[in-house]
């Protein structure tokens, strides 16, 4: 910090003059009274803090859900770029954030919600899904169902994996009881029969067709000209014969169709 000194002095010098008839007076001595030095300080500085961002929550979620929807978008063009399913025109609805395991003992058969907030007929459903079982074991999805998923109108999707033989099928229920199936049971090589292997499977759902991909590959187009079931929620389904099982599910995905 510079300072200015400002220096300032006064000399008083008293002469006296006096007349004496007699013999005159000695003349005074000149005497000097300094004044104290007197300083004007200079402001001083005043620091200023630099105001912290305030970070914008909504921008970031906004940014975060753009580049999910670019990865997802991405990883559709792997498989769909060469068909003629408008996916380009769909939006991301939901995505998974940390896997659901449904864990199976004995005879059983459970159910689990998933995109509860997600009510719709035509979208790309993805997802991995991993089976560990000592017997029988089947792994699925239930999607466009009322919304009792025990009894309500559905549809299904199951990864069956029955004694040495890998096979898929999309069914319809109601009242908890098979009405029909617009596929049939397909057995497909492309499902990994393994004990804690991971298939993926890709529905793509476009009012009455169904489109499926199993590890990437193409299985086929199914119609259900019927038009069962047009719309409704989604959930996770395991079901097994005997023993201790589990299906897991991890990296699912909903891109809404228009």
């Amino acid at each position: 910090m510079k300072r200015n000194a400002l220096f300032s002095f006064t000399m008083l010098v008293v002469l006296g003059l006096a007349c004496s008839s007699t013999a005159p007076s000695p003349t005074p001595t000149a005497t000097f009274t300094p004044e104290p030095p007197t300083f004007t300080p200079s402001p001083t500085s005043t620091s200023t803090l630099t105001p912290t961002a305030t970070p914008n929550l909504a921008a970031t979620a906004a940014f975060n859900a753009t580049q999910e929807a670019g990865d997802v978008l991405t990883e559709l063009d792997g498989f769909l770029a060469d068909t003629d399913i408008p996916y380009k025109d769909g939006h991301l609805a939901w995505k998974q954030d940390d896997k659901e395991v449904i864990r199976m003992q004995g005879p059983d058969g459970i159910f689990s919600p998933f995109a509860e907030d997600f009510d719709g007929g035509n979208f790309i459903l993805k997802s991995d899904v991993t089976w560990n079982a000592t017997g029988i074991i089947i792994c699925g999805i239930i999607f466009r169902s009322e919304a009792d998923q025990r009894l309500g109108a559905q549809y299904q999707f199951l990864f069956l994996r029955f004694s040495g033989a890998p096979a898929w099928a999309i069914e319809y229920h109601e009242f908890g009881e098979f009405r029909n199936s617009p596929t049939g049971v397909k057995y497909s090589s492309a499902v990994d029969l393994k004990n804690d292997a991971t298939n993926q499977v890709v529905i793509v759902a476009q009012n009455e067709v169904f489109t499926v991909f199993i590890n990437g590959v193409r299985q086929g187009r199914y119609f259900d000209n019927s038009k069962q079931r047009e719309d409704g929620v989604l959930a996770f389904l395991g079901m097994q014969d005997s023993g201790n099982g589990s299906c897991t599910y991890a990296n699912t995905t909903i891109w809404e169709l228009k």
